[in-house]
């Protein structure tokens, strides 16, 4: 991304829709069949064009583009090129916080911590409730993740967009202890919260999402706490377990530029 260019002025994707299961890229930027003219360039890295870190923003009518209705709808908004930690603990998935990797070294690259910002790694494993202060946005698919192969794609960091809920959705509990359901009173314009349910990156417990009047309010009313944990008002009424709205603030996308 050119240097002091907050966005993009495209998206490549080929012919898939951003949030599709299937659509991540095994090398930098995906790869070419064809260069322009016909000539072939198997497995041409398209890296010129799309890097992690790279930034874009969608209109309405962009996200109705690039959205697979049949995995969800994307909306308006911020998203961010990142490289997926391939040997996470939990998988990433669909409407859960994606975090900044602060420690790269053993994942994508075999590189040291201090070089880790440069790589725009993200992991869905919370660690300890202080990292997920570092939020780099919401996963908008499934990633089937290996240690045998490194996968770049786009998550959303800013805007309208779907989240998990904490809660027993009448099929699934997600979540544990104090933070296992919603407040009664849970309704449109709530602050929502990182819920920073889980140390033990259980799939059913990380990278999920609370309202302010949750059992644990106790925490989220310390200003610490709630500074690194907020993430933006609810859209749509948040419901236990469930894929609910919220416009994450693009503060939120402030950790690394």
């Amino acid at each position: 991304m050119a240097s002091g260019r907050f966005s993009k002025q495209a998206v490549w994707t080929g012919p898939r829709q951003i949030n599709s299961n299937n659509a991540f890229d095994n090398q930098i930027g995906g790869t070419l069949n064809t260069f322009p003219g016909g000539v072939t360039a198997t497995g041409a890295n398209q890296g010129f064009q799309t890097l992690p870190g790279d930034r874009v923003i969608l209109s309405p009518s962009d996200a109705l583009v690039w959205s697979n209705n049949n995995v969800g709808n994307l909306y308006t908004g911020t998203f961010r090129y990142v490289s997926m930690r391939n040997n996470s603990t939990a998988t990433p998935e669909r409407a859960r916080a994606a975090f900044w990797d602060l420690n790269a070294a053993g994942g994508n690259n075999n590189v040291s911590s201090e070089a880790s910002d440069a790589l725009y790694q993200v992991t869905p494993d919370e660690g300890a409730n202080s990292s997920v202060a570092f939020m780099a946005g919401v996963y908008i698919n499934n990633v089937s993740v290996n240690n045998n192969n490194s996968w770049y794609w786009w998550i959303q960091e800013s805007g309208k967009t779907s989240v998990r809920f904490v809660g027993n959705n009448g099929t699934v509990v997600y979540g544990s202890g104090a933070n296992n359901n919603l407040a009664a009173g849970a309704a449109i314009a709530s602050g929502v919260y990182l819920a920073a349910a889980s140390n033990a990156n259980n799939q059913l417990t990380v990278g999920l999402f609370n309202t302010s009047g949750n059992a644990n309010a106790t925490t989220n009313n310390l200003i610490d706490n709630m500074l690194v944990r907020y993430v933006g008002p609810a859209e749509t009424a948040p419901t236990n377990g469930n894929i609910s709205l919220v416009d994450i603030t693009l503060a939120r996308a402030s950790f690394r530029w």
